[in-house]
């Protein structure tokens, strides 16, 4: 999932803060604001954070709002068309207006018709599109926000109106205010949880960016990647984790049954190694460790696939989820969980 910063004091926004979003949220990289009678916006798919650093020097010195949208694929082709922000209104197109919108949340509610498309591309195309074009002042109805916020859960959405010159936050109260750097669509982008699969972190206080070492069953420093799946056979420490070690860490515990893979910054360092098991888990199942890329993701299981309660429930919607967050799904879509804990961690099908 990805991050949207709404900030009204662009010239406050640090590059750290900047690096670490797109480190974790790096496969697509967006702006929109109005200036100077003009809508603007563009977007690209940043190679480095150099990408970045450069097409935002051309804007953080204006004294406008603006959005900020960094990308995580998880449908859809890694291509600046299936970057945010994205039309919703073209005054070229005869609209009345021109109307644009990034979002954030782990699947929008609409039907994946056009093949290579993500579920914003296809939500602003198959709902958003057809209802604000009959009556773009719906946008400030609370009936109809009510209803689309209802329709899209906890994801967010802001829009950008041209005609008006405003920002629109839909699920507002699902993002979070920072001082001095605005709004937030979420903040486990970049200050990532014990559940999280982000590799950095940034330091609000001390406007730094860091590794994340998460502690998450002893006092070692060993820490990892969760990989959904339980088992007893490996031992007290490595047994429900592919790991995730800085190259420099000293680490003297038996890995003669993982498989290594050594990992690659943007400018060809190894800046990690994953340790992922050789064997199968206590009912016979092959062990599945799967990689932060969730775009490589090739053979997910099955069930992860599948519709429950009307909801698309993806792998990432666990993996990516705090305590509270995760209670939450749990209530919206228990028949998906109760599912996934089967097949996950009871030792159900396996890919």
């Amino acid at each position: 999932m990805c991050l949207i910063i709404k900030t009204d004091t662009p010239k406050q926004l640090s590059l750290q803060l900047l690096e670490t979003a797109y480190n974790n949220n790096s496969d697509g990289f967006g702006v929109m604001f109005f200036n100077q009678g003009k809508l603007h916006t563009q977007k690209i798919v940043p190679k480095t954070f150099k990408d970045i650093e450069k097409l935002w020097s051309k804007y953080n010195n204006l004294d406008v709002p603006m959005g900020l949208h960094f990308r995580f694929n998880t449908n859809g082709d890694t291509a600046k068309s299936m970057s945010h922000p994205f039309q919703v209104l073209s005054k070229a197109k005869g609209d009345d207006r021109d109307m644009w919108v990034m979002h954030n949340g782990p699947q929008l509610p609409t039907p994946m018709i056009d093949n290579n498309k993500s579920d914003t591309h296809q939500f602003v195309k198959w709902v958003l599109r057809p209802q604000l074009s009959a009556n773009p002042r719906l946008l400030y109805n609370a009936e109809w926000q009510e209803m689309i916020e209802e329709i899209i859960g906890s994801d967010k959405l802001l829009f950008l109106d041209g005609k008006t010159k405003e920002f629109v936050i839909y699920n507002e109260d699902e993002g979070k205010e920072i001082d001095n750097i605005g709004w937030l669509s979420n903040t486990y982008s970049i200050q990532p949880t014990g559940f999280g699969l982000r590799d950095y972190t940034y330091d609000f206080k001390t406007d730094k960016m860091a590794w994340k070492k998460n502690k998450w069953w002893d006092d070692d420093d060993d820490y990892g990647h969760y990989s959904g799946v339980t088992s007893s056979s490996y031992g007290n420490k490595w047994n429900n984790y592919s790991m995730v070690k800085p190259t420099d860490d000293k680490d003297k515990t038996d890995l003669s049954g993982y498989t290594s893979t050594a990992h690659y910054d943007a400018q060809g360092n190894v800046n990690r190694t994953t340790y992922t098991p050789k064997t199968s888990n206590v009912n016979g199942a092959t062990f599945n460790s799967y990689p932060k890329e969730v775009k490589e993701i090739k053979n997910l299981p099955a069930t992860l696939d599948a519709m429950y309660n009307g909801k698309k429930l993806n792998w990432e919607d666990i993996c990516y989820l705090d305590a509270d967050e995760l209670e939450d799904l749990c209530e919206e879509n228990p028949k998906g969980i109760a599912k996934y804990i089967q097949d996950m961690i009871l030792g159900g099908k396996y890919d």
